[in-house]
């Protein structure tokens, strides 16, 4: 609903009758069901079984119509994912609603469908990290907004549930997964709950297979450990346990996060020097927390040497940042031009083209996609209004003759290549590429097929 929509509703609205809005209320809950839980969840008395049953069966046929011999493809994990996502926003509703206990219920279903997506789903679109980046998320959102709201002893209850669903089987191999959960509802813990948690979770030490899975819940383990005493208050007996485990660069993590969250901005710091000295794997991590340390304490000189060596070490993500706090002290025109000569002899092919184009430096750029092939289709767009034969030919040449193995799939990538050119390019020399083609492999049916289809929409 755009704003204007939404200001003739207010409108509508506020015209109205109580007698004609209560009139239509009960008209559209009697044909529309999902309207008639939504109003009796906010003015009566939901039933929240049937509900949560509902949900359940929803997703379950979902899952089914998208399974294929007990594995869901790649279409498939994206149309269940927006399902899940669907019923996130729905319990959501509900938690705002005041009915918590079953917000976090709906909550779980979605965790326990994701979970059993992990082994049977082609998960590459990234659809089913976003569901549970959402979904944990949301229940962080709800533990963190109800603590003060209810009892302990309801939020022992709360616990329970997670803890029913932490101990699945479905999250054997998927220790980040499983803990996560917990580490989410961390508000709600209680002294009682603690040891309910701990329990679990070393019964889940005990049963996990032997190797990389015991080490990794292990770790996550320690983690939920040092969380669960920063939740309950417990400084001391925190730092105490996060000092003694510090050389497993998780626990340092969480013990620096620790010391930002309490404004103890010089020990974080030592912590992520300390760290990049004796651990250069998790260097951009350190490199991440030194730039949010010295940013919140309005050191800018060590900001920009931090950026600046992430930036040299090809994380182009640091160009943008540097650049700004440069322009803040007027020092970037100045410097600009030297640094982008280091960054050409420094970057990676890919990363330096990323940051000419950015400035549209279109005349470096196309050197540097003549000596790079493999960067022409990316950036052809944007250099063909300054180099329109030059780019016609390269993408020709690199692109759309780039299939190295003749068949079906490789002449729909070519027509696919083609018709993208247009977008930009001159459809007349589209035309006469596919001609070209055609004509110069006579013998190959596929081809012309599939490139005649392009040509049809050119023409």
């Amino acid at each position: 609903m755009n704003s204007g929509e939404k200001q003739s509703l207010i409108k509508a609205v506020n015209e109205a009758s109580p007698e004609w809005l209560r009139q239509f209320i009960i008209n559209q809950a009697q044909f529309d069901p999902t309207f008639f839980r939504d109003v009796t969840a906010q003015f009566g008395d939901l039933d929240t079984d049937t509900e949560l049953a509902q949900t359940k069966k929803l997703i379950q046929n979902t899952v089914r119509k998208n399974k294929s011999y007990g594995f869901i493809d790649y279409q498939g994990c994206i149309v269940i994912c927006n399902v899940l996502d669907d019923v996130i926003n729905k319990y959501m509703l509900r938690f705002r609603q005041g009915h918590y206990h079953h917000a976090m219920n709906g909550l779980l279903l979605v965790v326990e469908t994701a979970a059993k997506m992990l082994s049977d789903a082609d998960s590459s679109s990234g659809a089913l990290t976003d569901t549970f980046d959402r979904v944990f998320s949301s229940m962080k959102n709800l533990s963190t907004n109800i603590a003060d709201e209810i009892l302990d002893s309801q939020k022992e209850i709360v616990i329970k549930d997670v803890v029913r669903v932490f101990k699945r089987k479905i999250f054997s191999d998927w220790p980040e997964q499983r803990y996560q959960m917990l580490y989410n509802v961390l508000p709600l813990i209680t002294q009682k709950s603690t040891k309910i948690i701990q329990t679990a979770s070393r019964n889940v030490i005990k049963s996990a297979g032997d190797g990389y899975e015991t080490t990794q819940a292990e770790i996550y383990d320690k983690i939920l450990h040092s969380r669960v005493l920063i939740q309950l208050g417990q400084q001391s007996a925190a730092t105490e346990f996060m000092e003694a485990n510090k050389d497993i660069p998780e626990i340092r993590e969480v013990e620096i996060q620790n010391a930002i969250q309490n404004k103890n901005y010089v020990r974080a710091e030592e912590l992520c020097l300390e760290a990049s000295k004796q651990d250069q794997g998790w260097r951009r991590i350190w490199e991440r927390y030194l730039i949010k340390i010295y940013d919140a304490t309005d050191q800018q000189q060590k900001q920009e040497a931090v950026l600046e060596n992430r930036l040299f070490a090809n994380s182009p993500d640091a160009y943008e940042p540097l650049k700004k706090l440069r322009q803040q002290d007027q020092t970037w025109e100045d410097q600009y031009p030297a640094l982008l000569n280091q960054l050409a002899h420094t970057l990676t092919p890919e990363n330096y083209a990323f940051i000419l184009d950015k400035e549209h430096e279109f005349e470096k750029l196309m050197q540097l996609v003549m000596q790079h092939p493999e960067l022409t289709e990316t950036y052809s767009k944007d250099l063909y209004g300054n180099y329109p034969d030059v780019i016609s030919k390269l993408y020709y040449q690199n692109v759309i003759l780039d299939e190295k193995h003749p068949g079906r799939q490789a002449y729909r990538r070519m027509g696919r290549r083609i018709k993208n050119y247009t977008s930009f390019g001159s459809a007349r020399t589209a035309i006469k590429w596919i001609d070209g083609l055609i004509e110069q492999y006579p013998a190959r049916p596929a081809l012309a097929e599939e490139l005649n289809k392009v040509k049809s929409k050119l023409e």
